[in-house]
């Protein structure tokens, strides 16, 4: 993750223009302070499910997180499982096509 700029107050629209894009600082986390910002840019480098989250617990159960899926044109299951029929979603997600039903195998017959 490259850190572009972190900012005091709430951020705006002109704080793009003071971005550092020339040389910004690579971080695996970064820090957003108490009435504060951070801008950062994401390189997600490999296919699957990415996590963005935010590390103070309390926040974690009110859904501070964010995941991010990079597309495999490979259907492999070995590689990425789909989600769990469970999961969690936010309240404006619309799935463009609806999900299939569960596959529930029968129970097998007594024995005799």
């Amino acid at each position: 993750m490259f850190v572009f700029r972190l900012g005091e107050g709430e951020w705006k629209e002109e704080s793009r223009s003071s971005y550092n894009l020339f040389d910004p600082v690579v971080r695996s986390t970064v820090q957003v302070f108490p009435g504060g910002w951070s801008a950062v840019y994401v390189f997600p480098d490999n296919p699957g499910m990415w996590n963005l989250r935010s590390q103070n617990l309390q926040s974690w159960y009110l859904g501070e997180e964010l995941y991010v899926r990079i597309y495999d044109p490979d259907p492999n299951p070995a590689k990425e499982r789909p989600p769990p029929q469970n999961l969690l979603l936010c309240g404006k997600y619309q799935p463009s096509t609806p999900p299939p039903a569960p596959s529930v195998s029968p129970p097998p017959p007594p024995p005799n």
